[in-house]
């Protein structure tokens, strides 16, 4: 990633972890934005929104998403951010990544959680369709960090998606 290449950041948050990464990211990139939004709410109620997501999860029964996958053919990297549901990705990023067109885009993954991350970068490899992706950021308890702590993690992270060698993206 060179200071000349088009970022696109995108993310579903329900409680605001992964929002704030997202943000951060953006601002460390001055990349372009994207926030997934589902059609329905969650539950406000945690346990009731934890059998919701395993529903889902379960069944395949993806939520709908208030808007369309932006078109990323302009775009030289995009990074997908969502929180970890029942260690994998959450289903609204899971139900944007059916609709998205990644082929031959550099793409890489960032998580939030509470806990472990489970097969959520494996999973993300395997939805990604067409995508070359690279490493992913696993962010643990981010609310709890300190905020010098979440910056250098970030940071090293965009450092090795600029390894550059001829202006192309590297590992």
């Amino acid at each position: 990633m060179t200071q000349n290449d088009k970022v696109l950041v995108i993310y579903y948050s329900l409680t605001g972890n992964t929002k704030s990464i997202a943000q951060m990211i953006r601002e460390k990139t001055s990349g372009d934005v994207f926030e997934i939004e589902t059609v329905k709410n969650y539950p406000a109620d945690y346990s009731e929104c934890t059998k919701e997501a395993k529903r889902e999860l379960q069944t395949g029964d993806l939520p709908a998403l208030k808007k369309s996958p932006p078109d990323m053919s302009s775009y030289d990297l995009i990074l997908v951010g969502s929180p970890i549901w029942w260690y994998t990705l959450s289903t609204p990023v899971m139900s944007l990544l059916t609709q998205a067109d990644f082929a031959g885009k550099k793409v890489a993954a960032f998580c939030t959680h509470e806990g472990g991350i489970g097969k959520y970068f494996q999973h993300f490899k395997e939805q990604a369709e067409d995508a070359v992706v690279l490493e992913g950021l696993d962010l643990y308890k981010p609310r709890q960090a300190e905020k010098s702590e979440l910056n250098k993690a970030v940071d090293s992270w965009l450092s090795k998606l600029r390894g550059e060698k001829d202006g192309a993206l590297t590992l």
